[in-house]
């Protein structure tokens, strides 16, 4: 995983997951080689949920279907799907119906592809994630943070690399 070491004027030792990897955010104080940087490192990285087993990939035709199921079922229109590749992000969708899904979403669990159609979608109700966005994904999907803890285990699947400060 790549994991980013930013020096900042705080008092403690933060971890932050990004869609590209981690972020540690480190007092000015400390060094970013020394045992206790390198320890918190180490022991936030394992807290990190573990991707599950995929046996079997899924289709472009499979998130297609779930995309016209969850428009249907929201009541929303998506003028156009398209799967392609998106370094920094599990989808998008633009305000004129054009949804955009990462390619590696046909490598996770059928339950966390849906969850990222459905939130994306909501995006046209809501443009951020506060509370109206909040309460319609529980409405759908009741179980939508357990989801996306899941979810983060995928991010760290990019390449395993060192810290470096920025």
């Amino acid at each position: 995983m790549n994991v980013t070491i930013r020096r900042q004027k705080r008092k403690s030792l933060a971890f932050q997951l990004t869609s590209t990897g981690a972020a540690v955010l480190i007092p000015h104080h400390l060094d970013p080689e020394g045992e206790s940087v390198q320890t918190f490192i180490r022991k936030s990285l394992e807290k990190l949920p573990q991707p599950e087993p995929v046996t079997e990939p899924l289709t472009q035709a499979e998130v297609h279907d779930l995309v016209t199921v969850w428009s249907q079922k929201i009541r929303v229109h998506v003028e156009r799907t398209q799967i392609r590749t998106m370094r920094n992000k599990w989808g998008s969708i633009s305000t004129a119906g054009t949804l955009t899904l990462a390619d590696d979403i046909l490598n996770l669990p059928y339950d966390l592809a849906e969850y990222i159609v459905v939130h994306e979608l909501l995006h046209l109700f809501f443009p951020d994630h506060r509370q109206g966005w909040q309460v319609s994904i529980g409405m759908y999907l009741p179980d939508w943070r357990e989801r996306e803890k899941r979810l983060q285990g995928y991010v760290v699947l990019s390449s395993i690399g060192g810290a470096k400060i920025r």
